[in-house]
């Protein structure tokens, strides 16, 4: 750590929360419209910039979660703080396909720096408990500073569509800063036998023992499961909702089309925000068995709320179906995250997390072309509602663990 002075670990972690929140949001807030009007890229290079994304995160994921594992779970977030950051600065830099790519790259690889190390460098801090209470606490801050974001980068975009990508990339970097002079690490354990082994000997070893969870634990197994079907659906909203809207239902007559997808950014962050409290005051304790009822009631929300959207036969009914799931897809990772984290092995926990955060990739990795294919064959209605339908095998597999020890509040 850089001379500084230890923060407690969940200030750290809430602190941090915010800070994405705002400038993560920031530099992403007119993305749509960059990419379209200032980079001039075709469908084609749209759908490839995606994949691009995707695909490094999918192969990134479990290296640096082992690297959280085996070296040190702050050195995994400062790194991959720093590189996020790098991403939107190569957008501004550079409106062009290769600098929207190379965006897209330092995106994936900072994400899966601290994708499961954030969660597993809590939990080592503070205990599973504190840490379950904590992650819908800083996703309730994240909101927030979303919703700031939000009105921060669009004022910006007013005065340059560079703007608000260098602006919150730079900053999102520099808090790498921040978090190398503030960041506890006293809780971290790495597995046992580093010193005689070999860095590279290690990181395999540590691999496969995220691979042997994931094969050998029927918990990691459904975990993983559901976070495939989670991100295929997601592919099929994702693409395909504003689509839907525009062409299939339309906004009322004289109804600004950028002001209302900006509205309806707004709409989400604020009510997710209240969501999260809602459900975190509703929640009588912090056992899987809870969280898995949260994920229950979550995911079958998303089903019938997507497939209302798509039966809606005005704006007025959709908007509320919209703003549903919208709401309900953001603020459901914290709780996934907590119901996951449960009772997992300290010496291979980033690997485990980040493991299941990969099965979200793939699937939005394998839900891409099916849901093109689908699309081109039966229209967006039809992908719509068969992502809609995917979703489903999510609720028997959360609810698959027998019922845990009930930890009171």
């Amino acid at each position: 750590m850089l001379p500084g002075r230890a923060l407690p670990a969940d200030v750290v972690y809430i602190a941090r929360a915010m800070w994405g929140g705002v400038f993560a949001t920031m530099s992403i807030a007119i993305y749509s419209l960059y990419v379209v009007r200032d980079a001039a890229l075709t469908p084609f290079e749209l759908v490839i910039v995606g994949a691009v994304l995707e695909g490094a995160t999918f192969l990134f994921e479990v290296p640096t979660g082992v690297v959280a594992d085996v070296l040190s779970r702050r050195l995994s977030i400062v790194i991959g703080t720093a590189l996020f950051g790098l991403g939107p600065i190569a957008f501004g830099l550079f409106p062009s396909f290769g600098g929207i790519v190379l965006g897209q790259i330092a995106f994936g690889v900072g994400f899966t720096f601290f994708s499961g190390a954030q969660e597993a460098w809590l939990a080592d801090e503070i205990g599973e408990e504190a840490a379950a209470r904590t992650y819908p606490r800083a996703a309730q801050w994240r909101q927030a500073g979303a919703v700031l974001g939000i009105l921060a980068g669009a004022g910006l975009g007013l005065i340059s569509h560079s703007l608000p990508f260098l602006v919150g990339g730079a900053a999102y970097s520099a808090f790498a800063l921040f978090l190398a002079m503030t960041m506890p690490e006293t809780g971290f354990r790495p597995r046992e036998g580093s010193e005689t082994q070999s860095s590279w000997a290690q990181l395999g070893a540590t691999a496969r023992g995220g691979w042997d969870a994931l094969r050998s634990t029927s918990m990691v197994r459904a975990a993983f499961l559901v976070a495939f079907v989670v991100g295929c659906s997601s592919e099929s909203w994702d693409r395909l909702w504003s689509y839907h809207l525009l062409e299939h239902i339309g906004l009322p007559a004289g109804m600004n089309e950028v002001l209302f997808f900006g509205a309806v950014g707004l709409l989400t962050q604020a009510i997710g925000f209240v969501v999260v409290r809602a459900v975190r005051n509703a929640t009588a304790d912090v056992s899987r068995a809870s969280m898995s009822r949260v994920l229950t009631v979550y995911y079958a929300a998303i089903a019938v709320a997507t497939a209302a959207f798509v039966a809606a036969g005005s704006f007025w009914v959709a908007l509320p179906a919209l703003l549903v799931v919208e709401c309900l897809r953001r603020t459901e990772p914290p709780f996934f995250t907590a119901w996951v984290n449960r009772d997992l092995d300290p010496s291979t926990r980033a690997t485990v997390l980040s493991s299941v955060s990969q099965g979200n990739a793939l699937g939005q990795l394998s839900g891409g072309p099916v849901f093109a294919v689908m699309a081109g064959a039966g229209g967006a209605v039809f992908a719509l509602l068969a992502g809609a339908g995917i979703i489903l095998p999510a609720l028997p597999l959360v609810r698959s663990r027998p019922k845990d020890e009930v930890i009171a509040r």
